[in-house]
């Protein structure tokens, strides 16, 4: 099969073991919502403590792209729209935390966490609501967030006819690289875990097959665009939630069909142990019987051999574990697996307001899983997991 990631080939020393930091992606059904309150940047304080303290030298950043760009009336990204300067000069101001503290070493990954997807201002029969939302609903600020509903990112999500899809996100794509690329940035996340919504009548309604020609389509778009501003390795996910566990079923073919002007792709995948084997991360059922094999056997095991037997870089974006023994004993197997597979991961997850979820590694129940992962950020993988030749 002919090597897709031959962009990839002057990436060495690429570190194992990195985090997702902080949460500037919460309660995207906000929007734009309020620093502190409904979303995080992350603090001085996080920075020094992972990056200085124990040593994070792999970040990626989940942001919401309505967060990061001027809205227009009905809460989409106005067409054409630029950046927002206080987003652009706190990813400024992270960036500068993270070079002090590891003396410009670190690689970031920015993620737009979109899922394919905007939140567009609440509408009935055509028409804006203007519906605000209570209290319980907006984190205690009743009153003064519009009611929202998700809309596709495509060219029917808008009302009055300025749609915002895939040559309004390239061109957003360019304007990120124009004002926030960075020694640092390692490569460019191009949209978290898109995935079909078949409910009928969903605002976001889509098919599994529709979505997946949306998605080609519109990283076909992006990418060509893109390569106008940068080179650096793209990170695209699988469908269905990026899934590692059904990539073949859901995204055999997106190697083939997504073009990269620069052949730099990186395969993102992500996977969780839960004991349902939903891999869905919600952690539910008793996860003292988390499988010691879950990750290395069943969620990302079939994957990596599926990336070796095609040639693809692969990157583990979002694994992460509860408080428990069996789990850390899951997650520190996978941990040694990736050595070998050369394949670099980022935990989920880390950073203020991330607290409430049970993976973070902000919790006091997690002090164990801090201790075992600690000395994994320290390691490198000489090269990516694929072959250069």
């Amino acid at each position: 099969m002919a090597n897709s990631s031959t962009g990839l080939n002057t990436l060495t020393n690429i570190p194992l073991l990195g985090i997702n930091l902080g949460s500037h992606a919460n309660a995207r059904q906000i929007v734009p919502g309020e620093a502190g309150t409904h979303y995080f940047w992350p603090t001085r304080d996080t920075v020094r403590l992972w990056v200085k303290q124990r040593g994070v030298r792999l970040i990626r950043f989940p942001f919401e792209v309505q967060r990061a760009i001027n809205l227009s009336h009905e809460g989409l990204p106005g067409q054409g729209a630029s950046l927002d300067t206080t987003f652009v000069s706190k990813w400024k101001e992270l960036l500068g935390w993270i070079r002090e503290d590891s003396n410009g070493e670190a690689k970031i990954i920015p993620d737009p966490h979109h899922y394919m997807r905007l939140m567009r201002y609440e509408t009935a029969n055509g028409a804006l609501t203007g519906r605000l939302l209570p209290a319980n609903q907006a984190g205690n600020q009743g009153n003064r967030w519009k009611a929202t509903e998700p809309v596709l990112i495509n060219d029917s999500n808008s009302i009055s006819g300025a749609a915002w899809s895939a040559v309004h996100l390239a061109n957003f794509h360019q304007k990120l690289v124009q004002a926030c690329d960075d020694p640092m940035v390692l490569g460019w996340g191009l949209g978290n875990e898109p995935y079909a919504e078949t409910r009928p009548g969903a605002t976001d309604y889509i098919t599994i097959e529709d979505m997946k020609t949306l998605y080609i389509n519109t990283m076909n778009i992006v990418l060509k665009n893109l390569r106008n501003s940068s080179r650096k390795p793209v990170f695209i996910c699988g469908l269905q939630y990026a899934s590692a566990r059904n990539w073949e079923k859901y995204s055999g073919d997106l190697q083939a069909r997504i073009v990269d002007p620069a052949n730099a792709i990186v395969w993102e995948v992500h996977g969780y142990g839960d004991v349902n084997n939903s891999s869905s991360g919600a952690y539910e059922g008793d996860n003292t019987k988390i499988e010691a094999n879950v990750f290395t056997e069943k969620v990302f095991g079939p994957m990596f051999t599926y990336a070796s037997d095609h040639n693809m870089a692969l990157f583990i974006g979002e694994v992460g574990i509860p408080s428990t023994d069996a789990g850390r004993t899951a997650l520190k197997n996978l941990l040694e697996v990736l050595k070998v597979q050369k394949v670099p991961a980022t935990l989920w997850i880390t950073g203020p307001g991330s607290d409430t979820e049970k993976m973070s590694l902000e919790r006091a129940d997690q002090a164990a899983t801090v201790a075992l992962v600690t000395p994994y950020f320290s390691q490198r993988l000489s090269h990516w997991n694929y072959s250069a030749s």
